[in-house]
C-alpha cells in the first residue's frame, strides 16, 4: 500500500463510474440486497457534474472508462433527465474523448421514447430476465407479489423492433439448476443471443441464498456445462459472458501479472449514490452496513476531492483489510490470476471479513465456471486435432 499513498499512482484506474440516479425501485425481487428500494430521491445535475470532475480531475479514468446507470431502477428517471445528465458529463470530459454509457433496467418501463434515447446515445443495455416465466416469476415480482415476466418481454418487444442491441443476465438459484435446457430453449426462441448468468448472492440484508443446500455446487457445474453446450450449437450461436470473459482474460499479455481486480483496488470502480455520496471497492458496498465499518461511505461530492478520500479513515481501514485477504487469496488460492482476489461484498458478508479467503461467491462464479469453461475449451482442441490429424482421402483424376 505504502507505494500508493499519492493520488497520481491511481491515474487511470477507474473502468466504471457507477451512478444511481434514484435508488428507488419499481418491484420488489426476492433476492434483492438495495436497502433503500423505497427512497424516490433524484440525482442533482449538480452531483452529476461533481462526479464526472471526481473522476476526470485526477485522471483517474481508465482507457476502456465506462459510465454505468444501475442501482434501484434507473428507467425510473425520464429519459430526458439522462439526455441532460449525459451532456453535463460530456461537457466535463477531457477535450476530444467520447464517454460511453450502459445501464441496466429491470425492463419493465421500456417503450419507445426509452428506445429512441438508447438509439441517438448509444446507451448499452442490459435486462435482468431470469429465463421462462416459471423461473423467473417465483423471484422478480411486483410490490404486490405479482410476477413481471409480461411486463419484462413486453419492454424486450420495443428493444427487438427498434433495433436496439441488449444483453439479458440471467440469476441462478436452486430452482435453476436443473432448467439449463429449458433456459437456452426460451432464449434461442426468443432470439436472445448475449447472456450472463449471476449467482443468488449473500449481501446485505439476504443473508442466505439458495445455493447454499448440499450438493449446488456441483448441480451448478452439470448447469454451466450444458448451458454451454446448448449455446454453442444453437442458430445462431449465444454468447455467454462468463466464457467470452475468461477467454479474453487468457488471452491478455498481462495475464499472471495483475495484483487486483477492480473491485478490491482503490478506485477501481466509483460509486456515487443519487445523494453524491461516494463509494468505492465493490459496487454494492453501496448504501449497505456493517458493525466494523458502520456504512461504507467514503466521502460526499459536496466536499470530497480523490485526495481526500484516499486519505481518509475509512478508506485506509477498509483497504488495510481487503489488502489482507488479497494477499491470502494469492498465496492460498490456485485460480488467483482469474479472480485476483474476489469481491470484498462476499467476503465481508459471507465470512464476516474483507481479510478472508474463499466464498460460496467465488466457488460458484469463479472457480466453477473455470473449471467448466477450461474443460469446454479442452473438448473443442481435441475436436479440432482429431480432424486434422485424421487420414485425409484423395481421388485419381
Amino acid at each position: 500500500m505504502a507505494e500508493l499513498l499519492e493520488i497520481s499512482a491511481f491515474r487511470g484506474v477507474t473502468r466504471l463510474l457507477i451512478m444511481q440516479p434514484t435508488p428507488f425501485c419499481n418491484i420488489n425481487c426476492v433476492y434483492c440486497y438495495l436497502p433503500q428500494r423505497h427512497d424516490r430521491t433524484v440525482m442533482t445535475m449538480e452531483t452529476v457534474r461533481r462526479a464526472a470532475d471526481f473522476v476526470f480531475s485526477s485522471k483517474l479514468n481508465a482507457t476502456d472508462f465506462t459510465v454505468v446507470w444501475h442501482a434501484g431502477e434507473p428507467l425510473v428517471v425520464p429519459p430526458d433527465w439522462y439526455r441532460e445528465a449525459i451532456a453535463v458529463i460530456e461537457s466535463a470530459a477531457p477535450g476530444g474523448m467520447s464517454v460511453p454509457h450502459a445501464i441496466q433496467t429491470n425492463g419493465i418501463l421500456i417503450d419507445d421514447a426509452w428506445c429512441d434515447l438508447f438509439l441517438e446515445t448509444g446507451m448499452r443495455v442490459g435486462v435482468s430476465l431470469d429465463g421462462t416465466a416459471r423461473l423467473h416469476d417465483a423471484r422478480r415480482k411486483t410490490r404486490s407479489g405479482q410476477g413481471t415476466h409480461d411486463k419484462v418481454m413486453r419492454g424486450i418487444d420495443f428493444l427487438r423492433r427498434r433495433g436496439v442491441s441488449f444483453h439479458v443476465i440471467c440469476v441462478v438459484g436452486q430452482a435453476s439448476l436443473n432448467a439449463a435446457d429449458e433456459l437456452v430453449d426460451f432464449f434461442e426462441k426468443e432470439d436472445i443471443r448475449n447472456l450472463g448468468f449471476n449467482i443468488e448472492e449473500i449481501e446485505g440484508s439476504v443473508q442466505a441464498s439458495t445455493l447454499e443446500s448440499e450438493g449446488s455446487a456441483e448441480a451448478f457445474r452439470r448447469f454451466f456445462k450444458r448451458i454451454l453446450e446448448r449455446a454453442r450449437t444453437a442458430q445462431p450461436q449465444i454468447f455467454i459472458r462468463e466464457r467470452e470473459d475468461l477467454v479474453a482474460c487468457l488471452k491478455s499479455p498481462a495475464f499472471g501479472y495483475f495484483r487486483y481486480n477492480s473491485q478490491n483496488a482503490p478506485f477501481g470502480n466509483i460509486t456515487i449514490s443519487a445523494k453524491g455520496d461516494v463509494f468505492t471497492f465493490s459496487p454494492e458496498l453501496a448504501g449497505l452496513a456493517d458493525e466494523t465499518f458502520t456504512d461504507f461511505c467514503v466521502g460526499n461530492l459536496a466536499d470530497s476531492t480523490p485526495e481526500r478520500v484516499l486519505a481518509s479513515r475509512k478508506l485506509r481501514a477498509m483497504w488495510a483489510d481487503i489488502d489482507e485477504g488479497v494477499a491470502k487469496c494469492k498465496e492460498s488460492c490456485a485460480y488467483f490470476d482469474l479472480c485476483m482476489g474476489g469481491a470484498p461484498v462476499n467476503k465481508l458478508f459471507e465470512n464476516g471479513s474483507f481479510a478472508s479467503t474463499e466464498t460460496m461467491f467465488c466457488k460458484f462464479a469463479h472457480k466453477a465456471v473455470a473449471d467448466v469453461v477450461l474443460a469446454d475449451i479442452e473438448r473443442e482442441i481435441t475436436k479440432v486435432r482429431s480432424s486434422s490429424s485424421a487420414p485425409q482421402l484423395t481421388t485419381r483424376s
